[in-house]
């Protein structure tokens, strides 16, 4: 016999009604708690208590909603999806090979941040007559530090 590859199956969740087994205790509270709240109502549809049409819709509902959130969706979608819900974009991660890439560049931000509190801080803007002048002497600055290097460049020869 020929070997052939064995992809191991062994980290893949096990899957019942298209639940996820890690999903199933928290499908089990949920229909734990659609037969226990109506009970101290006391009330009865079709000659059938209430509880057992609360467990019933309890339990298909939470069914349905796991198996929504699961099949079709990137792993840990739906808590990527609450926390953009209540969460500022740069706070969380993208999701990876998502849609949208993720700003992950701590250093712009801080830098942006920094920018804006030293806006906010600053002088008004100065004159035109106050920038030419400093311009000027800019300019005067220059030629003096070229000169100076020119005769130390002159007198080294």
């Amino acid at each position: 016999m020929r070997v052939r590859p064995v992809r191991p199956n062994i980290y893949l969740p096990v899957v019942r009604f298209g639940v996820a087994d890690s999903d199933w205790f928290s499908v089990l509270l949920i229909s734990c708690a659609g037969y226990l709240v109506p009970v101290p109502l006391g009330l009865t549809v079709f000659y059938v208590p209430l509880q057992m049409w609360t467990w019933l819709l309890a339990t298909a509902g939470s069914i349905a909603f796991f198996n929504y959130i699961r099949i079709g969706r990137k792993p840990h979608w739906l808590n990527y999806k609450l926390k953009s819900l209540f969460l500022h974009h740069r706070q969380y991660r993208a999701i990876p090979n998502g849609r949208k890439r993720a700003f992950n560049r701590a250093w712009l931000i801080e830098e942006q941040i920094n920018e804006a509190l030293f806006d906010a801080q600053r002088s008004p803007p100065v004159s035109v007559a106050q920038t030419i002048s400093l311009l000027e002497q800019n300019d005067r600055f220059q030629e003096d530090c070229a000169e100076r290097w020119n005769t130390l460049l002159l007198t080294t020869d």
